[in-house]
This record gives structure tokens, C-alpha cells and sequence, in this order.
């Protein structure tokens, strides 16, 4: 905890085996990975391993949702809110496979963290549920493909639930797997960045006003370049009266 060598001399000698089982292995090795970059020193924290476990719980929530839709096969068209996150799904993969051929896992271990957190639980998820809910062909696919290539990805790292969820929901052995390949997907001139930003200052108005996140906007207007976004935009914020025009995003107009 406070950055000191560990000595028997000293007694600050943390034994694993109580932390082991307070957290499980796969908490324990996710903060061992994601901690420090390859030959850097790193503190033992309990509570950076507990926070380690609350992303493996976060990722058990996600496959639960996950979990409720169809496995739709690739349809010949995607919606434009599905092509952005599987362009960041992409990204994803590259990263990973170079932290992962340089044997330096606290690459991989963060951008997994970073993508599946605050990229497609907070935000896509959210945009994607009306449609999800609807059995799009297009969302179920994309839900499915980003677990399926995270649980992947995270296997090296944190073995034993990426091998549980993977089995219970895709029924089979996730070690018999090849590594996740990038698919083509045409570059949308938006990034999930730019939406999440959109999403971010809708949230903070209704929470500004102490509204439930689900509360009625009866207007808004947003920049134009977000038209391509309005069905999965209007449903997500509940948006009565959604507006395009030349505004900025730092601008945008919300009427409660």
C-alpha cells in the first residue's frame, strides 16, 4: 500500500491466500495484469484488486444482458450505431494483439476494460436496447459479436469466467478458439467517442433537474452530423421532438 519493498524483516509480507479467496483468482490475476506496464514496480493494493473484481462482476452483468438475445447471424446490413462500436471493436483487437506479442498484458487488460465499460456497456448498450429489445437483427448481432470477441480476448488473462460465460452461453470451449480477427466494417465519419459525449450531457440535464434517466425530453436539438442516430437517440433518452441542425455539440438544446 505504501510503495515499500516487501520484507519479512520489515513484516509487511501480504499473504495471497486470504485475498484469493475474498476476490478469486481471475480478480487477483486481472489487477496483477492491468496494474503496471511490463518490468515496472506496482503496489500491492486490496483495493485495486477489489476494483479488479468489480470488473469481472461488471462483466458477468454484461453477458447476463447479453445473454437475453437471439445469436443472429451477420446481416447484409448494419445500422450505423452497430458499425461504430464494432469500428472500435476493431481497434480492440489490434491492441490487444500487440500488448499481447510483446507478453505486456496491462495492455490488453486496460483497453479491454476501457471498451467494455465505458465504450459498450455505458453507452452502446444503452442506445442499442430499443432495438435490441426488438430482436434487430443488427443490434443482436453486434451485442453478441463484442461479448463473444471480449470474452476472447480477456481469456489469457482472466481464464476461468471468460471459460464459464463463454460455455453457458456459446456452448463451447473457449481455449479450443482461434484469436479474434478484425472485420471489415466501413469507417463512419463519427466516432462512439462523439455519441458518448451526446449521451453524457443529456444524462447530466435530467440529473440536474433531479429527473429519472428514463424522463420524457419533449425537445431537443443536436447537431446534424447525429442525424444517422436519431431512432437509437430518441429511444434511448426517451426524446419526444428530436431536432437536427448547426449547432455544437457543447450546445445542444434540451427542453425538460
Amino acid at each position: 500500500e505504501k510503495g515499500e519493498k516487501m520484507s519479512k524483516s520489515k513484516g509487511n509480507v501480504i499473504d495471497p491466500v486470504p485475498i484469493l479467496e475474498k476476490y478469486g483468482a481471475d480478480a487477483f490475476r486481472f489487477w496483477a495484469a492491468s496494474e503496471a506496464s511490463l518490468g515496472s514496480d506496482f503496489r500491492c493494493s486490496e483495493q485495486r484488486i477489489a476494483a479488479a473484481s468489480k470488473f469481472i462482476n461488471k462483466l458477468n452483468n454484461i453477458a447476463n444482458f447479453v445473454s437475453q438475445f437471439n445469436q443472429a447471424e451477420k446481416p447484409a446490413r448494419l445500422e450505423k450505431l452497430d458499425k461504430l462500436v464494432l469500428n472500435e471493436l476493431n481497434k480492440l483487437i489490434r491492441e490487444c494483439l500487440l500488448g499481447y506479442k510483446e507478453f505486456n498484458f496491462f495492455i490488453p487488460s486496460n483497453a479491454i476494460r476501457q471498451f467494455l465499460w465505458n465504450i459498450f456497456a455505458d453507452h452502446y448498450i444503452e442506445l442499442v436496447k430499443a432495438r435490441a429489445y426488438s430482436n434487430d437483427k443488427s443490434a443482436c448481432y453486434t451485442l453478441h459479436k463484442c461479448l463473444r470477441t471480449s470474452l476472447l480476448l480477456l481469456s489469457p488473462i482472466i481464464p476461468f469466467i471468460s471459460y464459464y460465460i463463454y460455455k453457458n452461453i456459446y456452448k463451447k470451449n473457449i481455449n479450443s478458439e482461434r484469436f479474434p480477427r478484425e472485420e471489415k466494417i466501413k469507417t463512419e465519419a463519427l466516432t462512439m467517442s462523439e455519441l458518448a459525449i451526446i449521451n453524457s450531457k443529456i444524462w447530466k440535464a435530467k440529473k440536474e433537474k433531479n429527473l429519472s434517466l428514463k424522463a420524457e425530453i419533449a425537445k431537443a436539438m443536436l447537431p446534424s452530423k447525429f442525424k444517422a442516430f436519431a431512432n437509437d437517440l430518441k429511444a434511448c433518452h426517451n426524446i419526444k421532438l428530436l431536432e437536427f441542425g448547426d449547432v455544437k455539440t457543447e450546445n445542444i438544446r434540451i427542453e425538460l
